[in-house]
């Protein structure tokens, strides 16, 4: 006879112990973040234009609850035009993606320059490799070396 275990964890929000769920949470914070999330959609119908820090007011909600939204596709910048959240290298307020242009254009010219060093020293150390590999070739017997 087997026993089945409960999966409980503490919530991570209040502490409290709760049975394990997708959302890692307890069912008062998920209700809870819920009833902001609705609060903060309904402010947004009504004052589309708000800033960041205007939503962060009204909503009662951190920087960090909003980004995360905005990740979960809770929250669509498309229907908000002065929304933003930062970029993920120098954290100027974007739109979109996960880096600025600025940063963008910065690591894919970095990586396009370690792609060109790659390639032009990848031949010498083919040949630093097979002068030090202790192998012979058949020319070297023959050349008496």
């Amino acid at each position: 006879m087997s026993v089945q275990q409960l999966l409980v964890a503490n919530c991570p929000r209040c502490g409290r112990v709760f049975q394990k769920n997708l959302r890692n949470q307890c069912t008062d914070c998920s209700r809870s973040l819920d009833a902001k999330l609705q609060g903060c959609l309904d402010y947004l119908r009504r004052n589309y234009r708000s800033t960041n820090e205007q939503l962060y007011a009204a909503g009662g909600i951190t920087s960090e609850q909003m980004y995360a939204w905005i990740k979960e596709g809770k929250l669509l910048l498309t229907d908000y035009p002065n929304l933003s959240y930062p970029c993920g290298s120098c954290m100027k307020p974007i739109r979109q993606h996960k880096l600025c242009q600025e940063c963008a254009y910065r690591i894919s010219r970095d990586i396009k320059e370690l792609h060109e060093k790659q390639q032009i020293l990848q031949p010498l150390a083919r040949t630093k490799q097979t002068t030090m590999s202790g192998g012979f070739r058949i020319l070297d017997r023959r050349s008496g070396v």
